[in-house]
């Protein structure tokens, strides 16, 4: 992000943290998109994307006035969406332990008309092995994030984010198998 956008950026986190609802909603339009799919990356689940964004929106209207540098609004926000989808993972382990459930209801089925490649699938599946974590740190190289903006959003070095990503993509490439490999 440039200087001038970072500063922009700022004022309006300050306007939001004085409770402007037109600042609030400002932030949330500009950020929706980017946190439904960095959910959907970390759970892998589009039935829970939508009740999971809004949940780290309502956190991040209620915390906003807490957020000591405005300028690093941006971190923040994927830090609190990062640990919404971790604690929501939590929740569902614990509840597979104490809820016995048939296998159909794990899964949504895919809309009528959806068609997905024999590729798309394997990826897919490459990626439901790989630790939650490790898919936010796929979902935010992909989305371009520099090395030191994600160092911020899971607050570590760069030298880790690092470490983290070539083993993230090392298990990736481990299981990633298509089905017409030449």
């Amino acid at each position: 992000m440039d200087e001038t956008a970072t500063t922009d950026l700022a004022q309006l986190v300050r306007r939001a943290q004085r409770g402007e609802e037109a600042a609030l909603h400002e932030l949330i339009v500009a950020y929706q998109n980017r946190v439904a799919g960095f959910v959907f990356a970390i759970t892998n689940r589009r039935d829970q994307v939508e009740d999971l964004s809004q949940q780290v929106f309502i956190k991040m209207v209620r915390a906003i006035d807490g957020l000591q540098a405005p300028a690093q609004f941006e971190s923040w926000l994927f830090r609190l969406a990062r640990n919404t989808c971790i604690d929501q993972l939590r929740r569902q382990k614990l509840r597979r332990i104490f809820l016995p459930f048939a296998a159909e209801h794990e899964n949504i089925a895919e809309p009528p008309g959806a068609v997905d490649t024999e590729e798309l699938d394997a990826l897919r599946h490459a990626l439901a092995q790989l630790r939650p974590q490790d898919r936010a740190l796929l979902s935010l190289v992909q989305e371009g994030r520099s090395h030191a903006e994600i160092a911020a959003v899971f607050s570590t070095s760069v030298a880790a984010v690092k470490a983290r990503l070539h083993r993230a993509r090392e298990h990736l490439r481990n299981h990633y198998q298509p089905e017409h490999e030449p």
